[in-house]
């Protein structure tokens, strides 16, 4: 474990929270991250991107412009790129002389072992200021640019950030500084247009993170990352929202039919039927709707007037940010079993799972991934105090209580619980 003092960590984050940026030195006993891990994270983000998976994704920034596809892949490493050395001579071989970034957001799904090392100070800090309302979300930036490519900004999280390759100097200015300089905001950030950056520098606090350090800054503080020296540099960003709205949790507890892929099916054009309701309507006969959204609609309908339907999805998302110390369910995993029913289950960490009764059901989550046991609430309970006990408990114990069409998402529920798959906390 990286993290020198958990506890200690966690109580100077939280002294912190809400105040200016402050650099927590030497902090760290060891990088969050190595040169290996960064090309292992690139390497795995390529391969979700290939395979069309949302997460982890990446994105690239080439002397100040998007890069076109053919150029995007140089920044990921080819087949034969084992090292960092090898990466950093493959980018310098596409791209001579260019300065160039490289963002991988989600990086803890690429690089699981970033929530291992990280979760048990973010469960001390937010012990003390509150856990998240929108969870966290982790980035690696990476490159040898010389500013931030989209400017000084801010953004709405608060920040933890460290870095796994160089150092990297970060400037602040307080929310205020240009409320009354409008010549230099453009679409919500200061453009360096206006004004030279190094005139704006001057006024600006800059921090320099290296790899035993952690740097914490509050939400809203205009910020840019500078490098004058054009070395290479990767840093983690950890961004903890720690503000939301509850239209968001409706957003997420209400699941809409995704929409078709582009160009999926032309003929699906044909379901508006504008004919038909052109003709209906010079009839007099009222407005018709497709049959197919009337359908949607009654489930959407009979969802959000089930008993506690409210209740439940607060509770989902609230099980959701705790046991997951922000970060959201584990990726599932891939050509694995999910779980056999002789297989046992044995002492979830404390902090991983969690669960409550609402009405006759019971909501159970597991690193974030969440299970509704519809009926049998209290021997659910039981199963589930027997785990977090220690206990061993079969997956059959657990399925004899759930009906056939609820045994998938059973099933991958209990995989979170799996000494595997287990996060310490």
């Amino acid at each position: 474990m990286p993290l020198d003092d958990e506890r200690s960590l966690a109580e100077q984050i939280a002294a912190a929270w809400g105040g200016p940026p402050r650099l927590l030195k030497n902090a760290l006993a060891a990088p969050l991250f190595t040169p290996a891990e960064f090309i292992q994270a690139l390497s795995t983000t390529a391969q979700a991107m290939a395979e069309g998976r949302k997460e982890p994704f990446g994105r690239a920034n080439l002397a100040g412009r998007s890069p076109a596809i053919h150029e995007l892949m140089a920044f990921f490493p080819a087949p034969d790129v084992r090292s960092f050395e090898q990466y950093q001579a493959q980018v310098g071989r596409a791209f001579p002389g260019a300065e160039f970034s490289v963002i991988l957001d989600k990086v803890d799904v690429a690089l699981p072992s970033i929530r291992r090392k990280l979760t048990p100070a973010l469960h001390g800090l937010f012990d003390r200021v509150g856990y998240p309302a929108r969870g966290i979300h982790s980035c690696i930036y990476a490159g040898t640019y010389s500013s931030t490519p989209f400017g000084i900004h801010m953004d709405d999280c608060h920040v933890l950030m460290a870095t796994g390759i160089g150092s990297k100097q970060m400037a602040f200015w307080p929310r205020a500084h240009f409320e009354h300089r409008a010549e230099l905001v453009r679409a919500g950030s200061p453009a360096h247009a206006g004004e030279p950056l190094a005139a704006l520098l001057a006024e600006a606090t800059i921090l320099e993170v290296g790899p035993h350090d952690l740097l914490y800054w509050p939400a809203g503080e205009w910020h840019v990352a500078v490098n004058d020296s054009g070395q290479f540099c990767a840093s983690l960003s950890i961004g903890i929202y720690h503000k939301g709205d509850t239209v968001e949790i409706l957003r997420k507890a209400v699941a809409l039919p995704p929409a078709p892929a582009a160009n999926s099916d032309h003929r699906a054009l044909d379901a508006l039927d504008l004919d038909g309701l052109s003709a209906a309507s010079a009839a007099g006969a009222g407005t018709a709707s497709p049959e197919r959204l009337r359908h949607m609609w009654d489930e959407l309908r009979e969802a959000m007037e089930a008993p506690h339907a409210a209740e439940l999805a607060f509770a989902a998302h609230a099980l959701g940010i705790r046991t997951s110390a922000g970060f959201g369910p584990l990726p599932d995993p891939a050509g694995e079993p999910v779980c056999d029913d002789e297989d046992g289950l044995v002492g979830a960490p404390h902090r991983a799972l969690d669960w409550t009764a609402i009405g006759d059901k019971l909501l159970a989550c597991a690193h974030g991934r969440v299970f509704a046991f519809q009926a049998h609430a209290q021997q659910a309970s039981a199963l589930l105090a027997r785990v977090q006990g220690g206990e061993t408990v079969r997956v059959a114990e657990f399925a004899a209580l759930v009906p056939a069409q609820a045994q998938p998402a059973l099933r991958a529920f209990l995989a979170h619980l799996r000494s595997d798959a287990a996060v310490a906390a």
